[in-house]
């Protein structure tokens, strides 16, 4: 990952539920991918493709539940990541 310590101020209308200068590049990597996989635009996705490894987006858009599943399964292909291997893609069993 590159060296940042703030949120370019471009980035930060995608984070209208929060205090938007505590938003930290390293502690809050996860939530920052989500958000930008789910709503941002391609700068968004140029600036976090130059920040955070593969490795790390790939993580979080296998691990998390709070992607939607069309953009899930867009960067599924993008990736190359199994469906299956997406959990937001799973088929949730029946509650009994």
């Amino acid at each position: 990952m590159n060296q940042i310590t703030k949120i370019p101020n471009r980035i930060k209308r995608l984070f209208w539920d929060v205090n938007k200068d505590e938003v930290d590049p390293e502690l809050h990597k996860s939530f920052i991918i989500r958000r930008i996989v789910n709503h941002g635009d391609m700068d968004d996705v140029r600036w976090m493709l130059n920040i955070y490894s593969k490795d790390e987006i790939i993580h979080v858009i296998k691990k998390s539940k709070g992607i939607s599943r069309k953009s899930a399964f867009f960067w599924a292909t993008y990736f190359n990541i199994p469906t299956e291997d997406v959990i937001c893609l799973k088929k949730s069993s029946p509650q009994m």
